[in-house]
């Protein structure tokens, strides 16, 4: 009897001490599930039955939700991809995969990206995207290739190569040094560009005969008629020159668009002195307007580049700068070597005029784009062509140009850049 009480007050024991491990395990589910409503009359089994059953249909919910995204993702008409931090291709949708030709990718096969996007453009995107934690974009020429994948281990060598294809890409940095990537196909934009340009291009050689002739009438009429007509035909024989300069000057575009670098006529120029010999031609119109040029920085700089291309790129932007700067004002020429590259040349042209609107900037360099008329000093109109014929000038140069107003003079400032395998100091 003693020992069926002593076993018996044992087993009670136990079970008591069993019964608050589960309590107390209970507790901890319970505190776990703590986002959940609980209920006190319930007991404690039933409240976390009740609570697993809820976070089951949130798991659901969050199932269905992702089906979602992904099929949203598999249906936009850009192209989406994520690069994690070894630059493994890990998300893909089937427009990025149309875009890039990408084919047999795997997601639960690790494959370098660069493996199956073979894009230098795209993967230094990435690369700066990562490093700097900012939103990068860009616009590239990219050439698909077929790269089926023959096994686990090795890549087919036989790689088809198809027509360019302008893209754009968006690169957006994420957590744990992913990246994300927007592709968007442009190749239709730039194609009705191109058809817009080639229609302004042949209707301007098509206009270049009849206005020479009409410029020669003008000038016949001017000889022969008294000073009453004569006035009204020098009238008609600018306004023909004017016509002739717009026709010419979009056939210069048309001609740095088909092949910039062979339509150049190479030569060594010395930069100080183009830039001088640039604004003498405009010293009548500066005189006028009591506007001076003051050059600073490096002196006998020569550079390799076509004599008159290059001197039209200084014309145009002094110009400019005498159209939009008030009487008495100064434009400064800067010529330095860059402090973060030292292959580069910059030359800054500053002026102290009234600057760009901010809404015209991004358009500045754009064909038959005029800013803000009232913000033009003087009365003279130009064609919307000089500042894009300095772009395609510099970028045949195989340099680059920026506008922006500059924080001290408030006025414009165009910065140009210039590789130096183009250019050279003489000591």
């Amino acid at each position: 009897m003693i020992q069926f009480i002593f076993g018996l007050v044992i087993g009670l024991g136990f079970f008591f001490w069993k019964q608050r491990q589960i309590n107390k395990q209970l507790n901890n589910v319970l505190h776990s599930l703590s986002n959940f409503e609980q209920i006190p009359s319930l007991s404690k089994i039933s409240q976390v039955r009740r609570s697993v059953n809820l976070l089951n249909e949130d798991y659901n919910l969050l199932l269905a939700e992702r089906d979602l995204f992904k099929h949203i993702l598999n249906t936009v008409p850009f192209g989406y991809l994520r690069i994690d931090a070894d630059n493994h291709l890990i998300e893909c949708n089937t427009q990025a995969k149309k875009i890039l030709s990408i084919q047999r990718w795997n997601p639960k096969k690790s494959r370098f990206f660069l493996e199956l996007v073979r894009s230098y453009e795209l993967d230094q995107l990435i690369q700066q995207a990562r490093k700097t934690g900012y939103k990068l974009s860009i616009k590239w020429d990219f050439f698909p290739t077929s790269n089926y994948i023959l096994d686990d281990t090795n890549v087919n060598d036989d790689i088809e190569s198809y027509e360019p294809i302008f893209l754009k890409a968006i690169a957006l940095p994420v957590i744990n040094d992913q990246v994300i990537i927007i592709i968007e196909n442009r190749q239709v934009i730039k194609d009705l560009s191109h058809k817009r340009d080639q229609a302004y291009t042949d209707l301007s050689h098509e206009l270049r005969t009849p206005l020479t002739s009409m410029s020669l009438l003008a000038q016949t009429l001017i000889k022969h008629n008294d000073n009453k007509n004569k006035m009204w035909a020098e009238q008609i024989y600018q306004e023909i020159n004017r016509l002739i300069n717009l026709v010419e000057n979009w056939l210069k575009i048309a001609q740095l668009d088909g092949n910039p670098y062979t339509n150049l006529q190479w030569q060594k120029l010395d930069l100080q002195q183009l830039i001088i010999s640039a604004w003498q031609s405009l010293a009548i119109l500066a005189e006028q307007e009591q506007i001076s040029l003051e050059y600073q920085g490096l002196e006998n700089i020569l550079i390799g580049a076509d004599l008159n291309c290059l001197t039209q790129v200084f014309v145009n932007l002094f110009d400019n700068s005498i159209k939009h700067t008030d009487c008495d004002g100064l434009i400064t020429v800067n010529v330095t070597q860059s402090k973060e590259n030292k292959s580069q040349i910059i030359i800054d042209v500053i002026d102290n005029g009234n600057g760009f609107n901010p809404k015209d900037l991004p358009h500045i360099f754009e064909r038959l784009y005029r800013g803000d008329k009232s913000r033009a000093r003087t009365s003279r109109e130009g064609s919307g062509l000089g500042l894009s014929i300095v772009k395609q000038i510099i970028n045949a140069h195989g340099g680059s140009i920026k506008a922006q107003n500059h924080p001290t003079t408030q006025g414009a400032w165009f910065q140009i850049s210039l590789p130096k395998n183009i250019s050279m100091t003489e000591n």
